[in-house]
């Protein structure tokens, strides 16, 4: 369209400028949010009684237990600050960079198929390119999942830029010294998938504005609703248990003594009140007589069944009103008319 290349490097150079500042805008929103709510999952509380830090006596309950999801944001402002709250930052930005350069092709060869002059997709190539623009970009990222959790969690103040004498890792239990899976794509509804225009169709109902009655509102609005219940029942527990596997230190490998201490003495704690309780476990790999804790998470079945056993079913909901909102502005926005042949899956 521009045949000047200045122009045209004018208008890539613009662009890049535009999703920087779109991206950290979106970034410093969301990341306080998305760390309260990785500390909030994974806290662990046990219905034997409340967990005790090492100065309590052990008929002292601790009063924070078992908070919600704005408790445990107050409580991470009041104990570690603003810093506490951008927590995961830096990890997270190149999680972004990472997702950018493996959806780039991917969308490049998407742009082959789909474009204005080009016929609009069929229920089974959206959704084949929706699954691929979901899977592929979690399989690559998901590593970078833990060390966003971890890093989130950390008492330890990690330096942004310079190397870290240690991953940073769940600390170890006091004790004994653990997506945001993207959003369930539902299927096209009927009066989606009707409403593309046809020749058949009388000149007088072309001419009309392309929104629905208020009848046919309600109807797709209804039929969204179990998708909505279901996507809920089944995204919370999952990420859930996603929170407390990635956090789960492997048993077997913790740290000596010296090692941890020499850790704490070169990085500092933001607080040292803890901002959430770890679940215990067992170091397998250690001849400790008599230490505390409880068995490891083997897998996400057995994740799932020791939090009910330990906690309570409650736990796997926790923020459930999150996911619900999320996927309701989910599916909202797939309700808002479109041309065909979009990107919009």
């Amino acid at each position: 369209m521009h045949d000047n290349p200045f122009t045209t490097l004018v208008y890539v150079v613009v662009g890049i400028g535009i999703w920087i500042a779109v991206t950290a805008l979106s970034l410093a929103i969301t990341i306080p949010f998305v760390g309260v709510l990785v500390r909030y999952r994974a806290n662990y509380t046990p219905k034997t009684g409340a967990v005790r830090l090492d100065d309590e006596a052990a008929t002292t309950p601790h009063p924070d237990a078992s908070i919600g999801y704005f408790g445990m944001l107050r409580r991470v402002h009041r104990l570690e600050g603003w810093a506490g709250l951008y927590k995961g930052t830096m990890p997270t930005i190149v999680a972004s960079l990472i997702a950018v350069v493996v959806v780039a092709p991917f969308s490049v060869v998407l742009l082959q198929f789909v474009g204005p002059n080009r016929p609009p997709l069929g229920v089974p190539h959206q959704w084949a390119f929706g699954l691929g623009a979901s899977i592929i970009p979690a399989m690559l990222i998901f590593p970078m999942q833990i060390i966003i959790n971890r890093a989130i969690t950390t008492p330890h103040k990690l330096p942004a830029f310079c190397p870290a004498h240690r991953p940073p890792h769940a600390p170890l239990p006091r004790r004994a010294r653990s997506a945001p899976a993207p959003l369930p794509r539902p299927p096209v509804s009927r009066s989606q998938s009707s409403s593309s225009p046809s020749s058949s169709r009388p000149s007088t109902l072309a001419a009309k504005p392309s929104s629905p009655p208020p009848t046919s509102w309600i109807r797709e609005t209804l039929a969204w609703v179990p998708t909505l219940v279901l996507g809920t029942l089944l995204s919370t527990p999952l990420e859930v248990l996603t929170a407390r596997l990635t956090l789960q230190r492997r048993p077997g490998v913790s740290p000596s003594v010296e090692t941890a201490a020499a850790v704490e003495v070169l990085l500092p704690v933001y607080s040292a009140e803890p901002v959430m309780e770890f679940r215990p476990v067992f170091n397998i790999g250690a001849d400790v007589v008599g230490e505390e804790g409880e068995e490891p998470y083997t897998g996400l079945l057995d994740c799932a069944r020791k939090i009910v056993a330990e906690e309570g079913w409650g736990v796997l909901a926790r923020a459930w009103w999150l996911n619900a909102a999320l996927m309701a502005l989910a599916l909202a926005a797939r309700m808002v008319p479109h041309p065909p042949g979009s990107l919009l899956f």
